[in-house]
């Protein structure tokens, strides 16, 4: 992590205040994967045309996330068949903030993902009154009904463009858990750009593009699970588990 840090030292900084300029809870995603190798050189040419978010004198946080599904799997099985207007519901923490948040993610017919959340006091894998309330209000989904399927946790820095206009998160070393198994991704970086709309593309984009690192989708949720557990249905996952554990497991 130290060599990351110090790639990160050119960069002009922002406050969480000057994030807010961008928050995109309605929004159009792009990620890529990539060896941790060729983060660098990605950090290298694009340090004049982002900024980079500071809280603290820290620039690299850690997130927590516990995923919720049915007894069915209902939301796992939407995403592996493919399914439009699915949804993703998690709770999330931000450990050194000491904020969490159950958050709601639904990725619509027109690939726009919004995000709705509220405020958890506790990070404990159980909902509140209030809690089963918002999940009844902006999910198809009994709050009663659910239940903790997954753990994640990983490192994060943000930046956002200079014009304010792009959001990009990069995950390094994605961890995944569940009540008899872990896997570490140890070499694995997920970069994500977020944009109000897409007909621009971002110049991190072109970067990527000229390193040669193709668009990918990735849902940390179903990955997790895919790694975790021998009988989940998975046939849509294959080419990705399959270079996953070629290029990004030690």
């Amino acid at each position: 992590m130290d060599i990351i840090r110090n790639c990160l030292l050119p960069f002009q900084r922002v406050t969480l205040a000057d994030l807010d300029k961008v928050k995109l809870m309605n929004r159009t995603d792009l990620k890529f994967c990539l060896h941790i190798e060729k983060l660098p050189a990605v950090l290298e040419a694009i340090k004049s045309d982002y900024l980079l978010l500071e809280i603290k004198g820290e620039t690299i946080f850690t997130y927590d996330n516990t995923y919720f599904d049915t007894a069915e799997n209902t939301m796992f099985i939407c995403h592996q068949n493919g399914k439009s207007n699915r949804f993703k519901i998690r709770m999330r923490k931000y450990v050194e903030s000491n904020l969490n948040f159950l958050e709601i993610k639904l990725k619509n017919n027109k690939g726009r993902t919004i995000k709705e959340r509220v405020i958890k006091q506790e990070f404990i894998p159980e909902f509140t009154d209030s809690e089963l309330i918002f999940l009844d209000k902006i999910s198809p989904f009994d709050g009663l009904r659910l239940e903790p399927k997954i753990k994640n946790h990983f490192s994060r820095f943000t930046m956002v463009n200079n014009l304010f206009t792009e959001r990009v998160t990069v995950d390094i070393a994605p961890k995944f858990q569940n009540s008899e198994n872990e896997i570490t991704l140890d070499n694995l970086v997920i970069i994500e750009i977020k944009q109000s709309k897409s007909s621009d593309p971002a110049m991190i984009t072109r970067v990527l593009q000229t390193l040669k690192i193709r668009k990918q989708g990735f849902s940390k949720y179903c990955v997790g699970r895919s790694l975790l557990e021998e009988n989940i249905k998975k046939n849509n996952f294959k080419r990705l588990l399959l270079k996953i554990r070629k290029e990004y497991l030690n």
